[in-house]
């Protein structure tokens, strides 16, 4: 084996080092997140109320009046009334960790009783 070739071989072998380990860190930050970020989906009132936010209470199958009219902000209230085990792992990205929000769900839904019904937040809608 030539020198060139046993140099593109040796390159070739760092890259995909290189590669593996860069995947290998951004699996274990995922991780990490997802394991940090499971304090479960709020069941009682521990939310700081946003200023200029509003609050709508109604069983998980409607939605709030200020998520009707259009199409996407409807979608998005009614995938967060059936899904907030999915939401829980997306991080907010609108800066409202200050009133404790701790993931993109809280953006949608301030607080989930035990008999069904949703308190909803226009937080997402605004």
């Amino acid at each position: 084996m030539g020198k060139a070739k046993r140099v593109k071989v040796r390159q070739s072998r760092y890259r995909w080092l290189v590669i593996s380990l860069v995947v290998l860190v951004a699996a274990g930050a995922v991780a990490a997140f997802m394991t940090w970020s499971d304090e479960g989906i709020s069941t009682g009132g521990t939310h700081s109320r946003a200023p200029g936010d509003r609050y709508e209470t109604l069983a998980s199958d409607q939605l709030p009046s200020f998520a009707r009219g259009n199409p996407k902000v409807e979608e998005t209230y009614r995938y967060a009334a059936a899904h907030p085990e999915m939401l829980q792992y997306i991080p907010c990205y609108c800066g409202c960790g200050n009133i404790g929000h701790r993931h993109n769900g809280d953006c949608y839904v301030q607080e989930r009783y035990a008999d069904g019904r949703i308190e909803f937040t226009s937080h997402a809608a605004t």
